[in-house]
């Protein structure tokens, strides 16, 4: 059974005036490190069904990234080092040696970055690495340290899967009727209370289950699931439908959990 909970305001110690007002932020995919592409597609694509939409590769950042759609609309990106930065400080990288594959960020897309960007600060975030250097997409980021386990990129871009696509000459695809649903990830936290205040704050309505908390944005497919951990915060891995579990691999990528 869920029972709603209430937004609630920030704590005092951290708010100013507006912050207690959530961003206008949804959802536009989950994020995974993995080595090499075509060999994490023996899983996404392979065996739980995924199709490409999407694919970029940033050679000024160091990473390449592809972007899966999956029954339901829900999109998983796996981001590799790019060849043109063979260094062990390339941030892919450094990730991979540190964590292995596993989840990497959530991206949230907003209408304006600018806004987000000042009422974030406004509430007490660190927000960083901040690019509106391009109109095509701009971003700024929320450490894992200040959300609970994982990146929050917040982004503002005019394009839609079908213009990344026809920027590199590609057709999307759809992933067939027989494919897995991704639901979202799952991630730990040692503070529920404050895990909703964050997550109200970046535009989710946040429900509570006798275990996790079920976090939401209405009219999107994707949504995060976080559980009690007095551990370090971390990511557990992806929730999926319509596949059975599967452990994590250090070339395919995180768990993949059931509901």
């Amino acid at each position: 059974m869920f029972v709603a909970r209430r937004k609630p305001r920030l704590p005092a110690a951290s708010r100013t005036e507006g912050t207690g007002i959530p961003l206008d932020a949804i959802p536009d995919h989950v994020a995974v490190a993995v080595p090499d592409f075509d060999v994490a597609d023996r899983r996404w694509r392979d065996q739980l069904g995924g199709r490409w939409v999407s694919w970029y590769h940033n050679k000024p950042g160091g990473f390449r990234s592809r972007q899966l759609k999956f029954r339901g609309g829900a999109k998983l990106e796996l981001l590799q080092p790019s060849e043109v930065d063979p260094s062990p400080d390339n941030f892919v990288r450094a990730f991979l040696a540190r964590h292995s594959a596993t989840v990497h960020h959530v991206t949230l897309k907003v209408p304006s970055l600018a806004e987000a960007v000042k009422r974030s600060r406004a509430a007490g975030f660190d927000v960083v690495g901040v690019n509106v250097a391009s109109e095509r997409w701009k971003e700024a980021f929320l450490r894992p340290s200040e959300v609970g386990g994982v990146v929050v990129q917040l982004a503002q871009s005019p394009n839609d899967d079908g213009d990344w696509a026809a920027m590199h000459d590609y057709q999307p695809q759809e992933p067939g009727p027989d494919a897995a649903r991704l639901r979202g990830a799952r991630l730990t936290h040692r503070n529920l209370d404050r895990s909703t205040e964050t997550w109200s704050f970046l535009g989710a309505d946040v429900a509570v289950t006798a275990d996790r908390l079920v976090v939401r944005w209405p009219g999107q497919p994707l949504a995060l699931e976080i559980v009690a951990d007095e551990g370090p915060p971390r990511p557990l891995g992806v929730v999926m439908e319509g596949c059975g579990p599967l452990d994590p691999h250090p070339d395919l990528g995180p768990a993949v959990l059931v509901p």
